[in-house]
């Protein structure tokens, strides 16, 4: 069910003007203390929030990354991330907004703070079982 779930999610989070193919390993378990595949819940005063981990990897400049889907109602956002050898969490881009490698953009450096990890105009607040808290422009969402 939770892998029907989430090709549901990708199927319906659409296509961006020039179609990236997945490549057919998914990458390990990550910073976020997601598995590939899972999806978990959250809610908050602006309704429920489905974040996914995709089970596929994708290549953006040069470099095979994961795709964190966020789900609010009918809207999707997708960003693209990728934990270096080092640790450090990159940020390879967002869906219909900008990519590393299109125009010079170069993949931004995640700053996690004190458990809360922010990119763009979301954050995360990470704990030993994964993220409890999530920051999105239409609110704050609680783990279910």
């Amino acid at each position: 069910m939770r892998l029907l779930l989430c090709a549901l999610v990708l199927a319906l989070a659409g296509c961006s003007s020039t179609p990236m193919a997945p490549h057919t390993t998914a990458p390990p378990r990550s910073w976020l203390g997601m598995d590939p595949g899972d999806a978990r819940t959250f809610t908050g005063s602006a309704g429920r929030l489905l974040l996914v981990v995709a089970d596929e990897a994708y290549s953006i400049d040069g470099e095979n990354v994961g795709a964190l889907i966020w789900r609010e109602g009918s809207d999707y956002t997708t960003d693209y991330v990728l934990e270096d050898a080092d640790g450090t969490v990159r940020w390879y881009g967002r869906k219909g907004s900008w990519r590393a490698g299109r125009h010079g953009a170069e993949p931004r450096e995640v700053s996690i703070v004190d458990g809360t990890a922010r990119f763009g105009d979301r954050t995360i607040t990470l704990a030993d079982g994964g993220p409890v808290e999530l920051a999105t422009p239409d609110g704050t969402y609680q783990a279910d």
